[in-house]
This record gives C-alpha cells, structure tokens and sequence, in this order.
C-alpha cells in the first residue's frame, strides 16, 4: 500500500500537469465572440456601465471621456473664442470728453472757472468708424481660433482614448498572465508534493524534490513580479477612468482589424488632429494677416463737443474728424503684412512635414502590427504545440523511468515561457493596434 499510494499521487499530478497545457486562458483575444464596438455604442453603454461586472473597451473609453477635465479645458476654450469673435465684430465703443478749456492762468482771475467769457465748459463724444471688412477679419481670427481649439479637443480625444484603451489592454493582458503564473504554480505545488511522495518511497532521488521545489520558488519571485506589473497597470487604468473598483474582469479585444486598414494613408492622416491643428493655425494666421491688410487703410474718429460758457455768451459746438496718417508705410504697415504671411506660411510649411512624418510612423505601426501577428499565428499554430508535446514527452519518459524530473521541469519551464512570450507579443501589438484605431477620431469628418 505505500508503494502505491506514491504511484497515484504522481499519476494525479503528471495529469494535472498534462492538462494544464490546454488553452491557457478560456477567453484568449482570438476565440472571444461580439467583440465589435462603435464609439456609439460606448457612449449609449456608458450610463448603465456602473451596473455591470465586466468592462468593456467601449465602456471603458465612454467613462475616460465623462472623467476627462481635459475635454472640458478645450470646450471652455472654443467657447471662449467664440465669445471673442462676436466682441470683435462690433464697433469700439464711443468715448466721452469732459473738457474745461481757457481756464485764466494768471492775473485777478487766475484759475477762475466763471470770470472770464472765454472760459467754456464742455461735453462731447467721439467714435472710431471702424470700417466693417475691418471687423469682419478681427471676427474672422478669433472663430479660426475656436475652429482651432476644436482640433485641439480632437487631439486631445485620440489621446485619451488611445492612452485609456493601451491602459485596458495592458491590464488586460497582465492579468492573463498572471493567471496563467498562478495556473502553473498549482501544477508545480502538485510536482513538488509527487517528488517529495516518490522520495520518501524510496522510488525517486532527493534532487528530484529540491529541483521542483527551487522550480516553485522561482515562480513566486515571477508571480510577485506580475503582480507588480498588474497593480501599476490597474492605477494608470484608474488615472484615466476614475474609479474601476465595481468592475471585476475586462473583456478581450478583437486587434486583428483597425480603422486605417486598407486606406489611403495620405488622405486619411490629413485629418490626424496634429495635422489638422497646423493647418487650422495656418488659416488662422492668414486671418491675422487680412486684418493688417484691412489696416493699410485707416479708420476715421469722428467727435462732436459741446461747450458752455457765461450767460451774456453764446454757447459753442464743436465737429470734429481724425485718422492716423501712414508716414512711413513701406515700413511699419507692409512690414506687418509680410510678417503676418510668413507665420502663415510657416504653419503650413510645419503641417507639410507633420503630414510626412506621420504617414511614416504609420506604416512602421502598420508594418509592425501585421508582422506582429504572423507571428502571434506562429504560436498557435506550431511554437506552442511543439512545447506541449514536448513536455508530454517527458512526462512519458519521466513515468516510464526513461527520463529525469529535470527533464519535465525544462520543458514545462519552456512551454510556460513561450505561452508567456505570446502574451507579451499580444500585449506590444494590442498597444500598436489601440495607437491605430485611435489615431483618428471619427469625429473629424471628411
């Protein structure tokens, strides 16, 4: 009965071990159903998202955008510059003159307000005639400056939503590793007490028993390590949703399609929001640059002023006109114009070589992407079984006393890593799809 107590001990635990190589998450990104998403469709899910367990992407990029103040800056911003845009079309206001004027200034009479008939006392208005093409340009910068600041919320939209969604499915694919740790830890605890049964049988070497146990405490000093890894994850996850405490799992995420795939990367970057904030700034500052057109021609301050004086006098009225005179036009005002056309033509020289570099960083992601998941096939397809068969191998060999635990815990050490080495490839190309399908709002239109 002791010899055979020790057989069935490790015969459970070789089957353990043989069936902990099966898929090594129920729900691996490939196998997972309805996974398809519209911003849409996270933004009608977001209301009801406190009611459920499971995160989704979706709903995960409808509770960034709620716990966003940095939409809010941008929407305070637009609204601002509109706000400037309607001040900027009106015509300045008048001004008001209140004047005392041939006041005595020596004799009986010094600084006397009434003594002298010369001594008027008036009240007048002026106002500047701004012309209305003036205006019109002054309005016209600020709402180039609220079409600006509408850009710069759509950048600020791909940011968050591509920072939230590789903070999802870094914690995503984090977690199935470390389950997947934990898995084998079961497995290499069910090793070490065989070892330890076949030792004290007298049917196995003591080595045997300390390789599997230094095998075990190797996994914790992993697992301890994931576990890190899995805490930082869920605190950047928090710093973009809020509070992710009601939720228990989040769900796979189909990264085998993004929105640029099949495009034209040349058209379609042209409304990356780095890209269209230069070209914004660059319609903005030929705005700025009409206004100083419009100011090549002067605008005209008319004033009237009426002055009281004694009563055995008339009282007077006074017109009058002013305008600025350009003494020194080729200097001062064209030198503003030229100025105000070269920092346009800066900007959309600036928007030309965004638009290069970001069609290529796009194909590098692209390019890297889909080798990425070549690659990922490769695993399923023959890296991870081969490690499998391996490791049955030899536990076969192990049973049959034809091969040594060293043997086992080599190519279970193996099969762990490479399961291990794709989920790290997963996650890297996960980060590269969430930098892809998120690059473009769909917000900016066509």
């Amino acid at each position: 009965m002791l010899a055979i107590k020790p057989l069935k001990i490790f015969a459970c635990a070789a089957q353990a071990m043989v069936l902990a190589w099966g898929p090594a998450r129920a729900e691996s990104p490939e196998r997972v159903d309805n996974v398809e998403y519209t911003l849409a469709q996270a933004l009608a899910d977001a209301p009801g998202v406190v009611d459920n367990t499971v995160l989704t992407l979706a709903q995960a990029l409808a509770l960034a955008e709620q716990h966003s103040q940095a939409l809010r800056a941008q929407d305070s911003a637009m609204q601002a510059a509109r706000h400037q845009a309607v001040a900027a079309s009106q015509l300045p206001d008048p001004m008001l003159m209140l004047e005392v004027s041939n006041i005595p200034a020596d004799g009986p009479d010094q600084f006397s307000l009434g003594a002298d008939f010369m001594t008027m006392r008036g009240v007048g208005l002026s106002q500047t005639l701004t012309r209305q093409n003036k205006r019109l340009a002054q309005a016209d910068v600020f709402s180039k400056g609220a079409d600006l600041e509408q850009v710069r919320k759509w950048q600020a939209l791909s940011e968050l939503r591509m920072g939230a969604a590789q903070a999802y499915l870094d914690h995503f694919y984090l977690q199935a590793m470390l389950e997947l740790l934990q898995q084998q830890r079961t497995e290499l605890a069910l090793q070490v007490q065989a070892a330890d049964a076949l030792y004290r049988a007298g049917r196995g070497a003591q080595a045997d028993w300390f390789a599997a146990q230094t095998e075990l405490g190797l996994m914790d000093v992993r697992i301890l390590d994931a576990q890190s890894q899995l805490q930082n994850a869920a605190a950047e996850l928090a710093r973009w949703l809020g509070d992710v405490a009601p939720f228990r799992s989040l769900m796979a995420v189909d990264i085998k399609r993004t929105a640029l795939a099949g495009k034209n990367l040349q058209a379609e970057l042209g409304r990356q929001p780095q890209v269209l904030a230069l070209q914004t700034l660059a319609q903005q500052l030929y705005a700025e640059a009409e206004v100083r057109q419009q100011e090549k021609t002067a605008d005209w301050t008319v004033s009237v002023m009426y002055a009281g004086r004694g009563p055995a006098f008339s009282d007077m009225l006074t017109l009058g006109a002013s305008r600025p005179l350009f003494v020194d036009e080729d200097q001062r005002q064209n030198q503003a114009l030229a100025a105000a056309n070269a920092r346009a033509a800066q900007a959309q020289a600036e928007r030309t070589e965004m638009l290069r570099k970001q069609v290529l960083q796009v194909q590098r992601w692209q390019q890297t992407w889909q080798s990425n998941l070549k690659r990922l096939e490769d695993f399923d397809r023959s890296l991870i079984p081969l490690t499998q068969q391996r490791t049955e191998a030899a536990l076969a060999a192990y049973r049959g006393n034809t091969g040594g635990l060293g043997d086992v815990l080599a190519a279970r050490r193996m099969a762990l890593d490479m399961r291990m080495e794709k989920l790290r490839i997963e996650m890297e190309t996960a980060r590269l799809w969430a930098q892809l399908e998120y690059l473009i709002p769909p917000e900016v239109q066509p």
